[in-house]
């Protein structure tokens, strides 16, 4: 991106050859010769990047950037200093300096400050364009609730949604939805607009764990060319979702304890921590209060994110959400392969809520969206599923034919004077449809009838 650039600066040599500079690396560069004339400036140009001499006349450096920051929180301010000293450093951080360097010659360091602020800029811009399609997609409205337990949850994300500030811990099994709650929880809330990082724990090797989360200073190890701005300073103003968090190493925990207690950080290789505002959340699928027990979890950091809990329900365990969740993954994948795929069959309906879904919303994503690649008409049917779903040992046992040994059986209750029999005829045809895997010769010998009678009968249906 074209970042256009405030330079503020009292020396008139230094400040043409750093707009020289700067311009011929690209930069849309507008100059000001001191602190008032910069604030006046900034209303006018809406710059990108402010780079700020710390030491002039008149209106100093750090009183251009405590104005700048109690207008605008986010431009980031590179602060220029001949001194260099620790404590100069330490006050601009504190009070929101992106970066801090000293003024030389060959500018290699404030070139390489500039290449992280632009770099940070894109990014913002791209999350923040993200985030306007994030808000329809996580609307509270939109979360599937049919089933008790799913409704209850949807209930307390509401009641926790206008908290900014309680942490926040989602316990569930593996792809049961921890994830979805929580940006549900973020975008739904007061900081609904700012970033929303999450943390792979797990997936982030324990060596690079510090560099990755609280990022690093040019030269603290070894190819360390630059700095790099961490993930939770990312995430400032905004939500860190600590994901798979009881899988962290011990060390590892102590480390991120002391950022949550005092929301502060201190990048690998630098001197000066400096604060960060951010809400965080975490999600494991292990049970945190055993692992306490058996020592592979800190029990400080335990109860410093046992806030509030939010129990995420496995799947078998609201079969009412399933269609539900079933028809909006069937929507997206009908998209992405560009196929006219309306509804799911009634059958397959039935198929879908008789399954247990060991792999929960995630498996049946998957589910949804490989029947649509083998889907050539305009319904999902049950031989668009594979055959392992529709084997008896995954089925729910108050949904399945009853089982004899030299017969089966099956029961549909019927309420006298409120259930009809065309109803029942229809529930009848979807059962044995799921039993005979969609085979509508073995569904037709089962019911006694034609294929042609079957047939017809579901076409009635639709």
């Amino acid at each position: 991106m074209i970042a256009n650039v405030l330079l503020v600066e009292d020396e008139p040599s230094i400040r043409e050859a750093f707009s020289i500079k700067l311009s011929e690396k690209g930069y849309l560069v507008q100059t000001a010769r001191n602190g008032e004339e910069g604030i006046s400036l900034i209303k006018k140009f809406n710059p990108d990047i402010l780079i700020l001499d710390m030491v002039m006349a008149g209106m100093s450096g750090m009183d251009v950037l405590k104005e700048v920051r109690s207008q605008d929180a986010d431009i980031p301010v590179i602060v220029l200093t001949a001194r260099g000293t620790v404590r100069d450093a330490v006050e601009a951080m504190r009070l929101g300096a992106f970066d801090f360097v000293t003024k030389s010659i060959d500018m290699d360091e404030l070139l390489l400050s500039m290449a992280n602020a632009t770099r940070f800029l894109s990014l913002s811009r791209e999350a923040r364009y993200w985030t306007g399609k994030e808000f329809e997609r996580y609307s509270l409205e939109h979360m599937v609730a049919e089933s008790d337990s799913s409704l209850r949850l949807k209930k307390q994300v509401r009641d926790l949604a206008g908290n900014d500030q309680v942490t926040v811990l989602l316990q569930g099994e593996t792809g049961s939805g921890k994830e979805y709650v929580s940006k549900v929880l973020h975008y739904n809330g007061p900081l609904g607009n700012r970033p929303f990082i999450e943390v792979d724990c797990p997936a982030i090797p324990s060596e690079l764990f510090e560099s990755e989360l609280f990022g690093y200073e040019k030269g603290s190890f070894t190819g360390a060319s630059g700095k790099k701005v961490g993930l939770i300073e990312l995430a400032d103003g905004g939500t860190v979702l600590l994901d798979e968090i009881g899988d962290l190493p011990l060390p590892l925990q102590a480390k991120l304890l002391r950022v949550i207690e005092e929301r502060t950080i201190r990048r690998v290789g630098g001197g000066a921590q400096f604060p960060v505002n951010v809400r965080f959340m975490a999600a494991t699928h292990r049970d945190l209060r055993q692992a306490v027990k058996n020592g592979t979890f800190r029990e400080d950091l335990f109860y410093r994110l046992n806030v509030v809990v939010l129990s995420i329900p496995p799947l078998r365990e609201r079969r009412k959400d399933i269609i539900p969740i079933s028809e909006k993954f069937l929507y997206k994948s009908a998209q992405i392969f560009r196929k006219k795929i309306h509804q799911i069959s009634p059958s397959a309906k039935q198929l879908l809520i008789n399954y247990d879904f060991p792999g929960n919303i995630r498996e049946l994503s998957n589910l949804i969206e490989r029947a649509v690649l083998y889907c050539s008409g305009n319904q999902l049917e049950c031989e668009h599923f594979p055959a392992e779903i529709q084997s008896r040992k995954h089925l729910s046992n108050g949904k399945m034919l009853e089982q004899h040994s030299d017969h089966q059986e099956l029961s549909i209750p019927f309420r006298l004077g409120q259930d009809s029999l065309d109803s029942h005829e229809q529930e009848l045809i979807s059962r044995i449809m799921a039993h005979s895997h969609g085979k509508k010769v073995l569904a037709a010998k089962l019911l006694g009838i034609s294929r042609w009678a079957l047939e017809r009968r579901i076409k009635a249906e639709k």
